[in-house]
């Protein structure tokens, strides 16, 4: 009788891999089949008993079924748990709120060196438009004081032309 490695790892109370690993380790000949798995005969699951003795019995549990693992019960009332963490309770609680103090100061610092730099930006550009309201008046009252040149002909309105003796042109 043949066995597939799934068959003496149930047999055995080991894992699949558990078995794998020991024929690795322990040079074990077996014959495969056209799979390439290995198959076991009466005389290959002594040996790996035998192993599993010697090893201590306890490598691997069996694998099992997966399913969420219940949690532990204890009957601890809800109040005595909750009074022994109390305490720490309280110490994250403070720790939070001095961390929440420092971020809001940071903040507040942040703002305020900001608006510094945005004051001054302000103050720079109210100053260069000074200048320039200064450059523009000294400019303007150049422009309103001074004679006009002799190279420049005096100037005459424009003349509107008539659209209306164009047009008469064209046919006479």
């Amino acid at each position: 009788m043949e066995l597939k490695t799934s068959d003496v790892a149930v047999r055995l109370g080991v894992s699949p891999k558990t078995i794998q690993r020991w024929v690795r380790k322990y040079d074990i000949p077996l014959r495969r089949n056209e799979a390439g798995h290995y198959l076991f005969d009466e005389k290959t699951i002594a040996l790996l008993e035998r192993v599993k003795f010697e090893q201590g019995a306890a490598m691997e549990a069996p694998p099992t079924p997966k399913r969420p693992p219940t949690p532990p019960r204890n009957n601890v009332p809800i109040d005595a748990l909750f009074e022994s963490i109390e305490p720490e309770i309280a110490r994250v609680s403070s720790r939070l709120d001095e961390l929440e103090q420092q971020l809001e100061q940071k903040a507040d610092d942040v703002v305020s060196i900001q608006l510094l730099h945005h004051r001054q930006e302000m103050e720079e550009i109210a100053a260069r438009l000074a200048v320039l309201e200064q450059t523009v008046a000294r400019l303007e009252q150049q422009l309103n004081t001074q004679p006009p040149s002799p190279h420049e002909p005096p100037k005459e309105a424009k003349r509107k032309r008539r659209g209306w003796g164009r047009v008469m042109g064209l046919f006479a």
